[in-house]
């Protein structure tokens, strides 16, 4: 009898570990984040502002906790990628915010499928970027700077019509920003998070996308003072 119930006990174990362990970790990812995010709050520079900021960290925690709990291969498409088609290709970004602009050239990896919820496929492409900012002559500090930023970018996809899918787009990474002070901005510290949401329009086959993209960029206020930048502008993306 005590053969018979350690056989039980075993397949119990082993049948609901793997969904026990990916539950703590999504209740792990999300309460750091949303710790972070509470205890830290950025100081975007508009009401607009606000809300898409809210909405990018939001949208990320929401899609890591996603990921997490369904168990999708996301540091193996962080590391990997795609099997198949892992190649890199490119991304150009151009936006403002009510005093400052930027302009960024990037690579990003082939998207690389995580999970299905739905009618909406979730994939992963990393992104690396360089950008340079530029603040009006008359300011108060620097009048051009640039960061380097790597985000791994979430995509919320689904068909729209013919080859063309709808995507919602979310990320958050680590930036460096080479002058703390630019604009009348001060921005605390060199290290920033680089916050991201779009909305987009991309290939079938994963080729192409273009769409409305967001960057907040703060430092989570580890050191202040933490002025926001909340660029909103256009974000176009090729990969072979």
């Amino acid at each position: 009898m005590r053969v018979i119930a350690r056989s039980r006990y075993s397949r119990w174990m082993h049948s609901t570990t793997p969904a026990l362990r990916r539950s703590r970790l999504a209740a792990g990812v999300t309460a750091a984040a949303l710790a972070l995010a509470a205890a830290a709050p950025a100081h975007a520079e508009t009401g607009l502002g606000s809300a898409l900021k809210n909405t990018a960290i939001a949208g990320t925690i929401a899609t890591w906790t996603v990921a997490a709990l369904r168990g999708a291969p996301f540091f193996g498409c962080l590391a990997h990628g795609q099997a198949g088609n892992d190649a890199w290709g490119g991304r150009v970004f151009a936006a403002k915010d009510a005093e400052l602009s930027t302009e960024s050239i990037g690579v990003e990896r082939h998207e690389c499928p995580l999970t299905e919820v739905g009618g909406f496929s979730l994939d992963m492409s990393p992104m690396i970027s360089a950008s340079a900012w530029q603040a009006k002559s008359g300011s108060k500090f620097n009048t051009s700077a640039w960061d380097i930023a790597f985000v791994p970018m979430m995509h919320w996809r689904t068909p729209v019509s013919g080859g063309t899918r709808l995507d919602l787009e979310f990320g958050i990474g680590p930036a460096y920003l080479s002058e703390i002070d630019i604009g009348n901005r001060q921005k605390g510290s060199n290290f920033q998070f680089s916050d991201h949401f779009g909305i987009g329009l991309s290939s079938a086959d994963g080729h192409w996308r273009a769409g409305f993209a967001f960057r907040h960029i703060s430092n989570l206020s580890i050191k202040t003072p933490n002025n926001a930048v909340d660029f909103k502008g256009i974000a176009l993306e090729w990969t072979p």
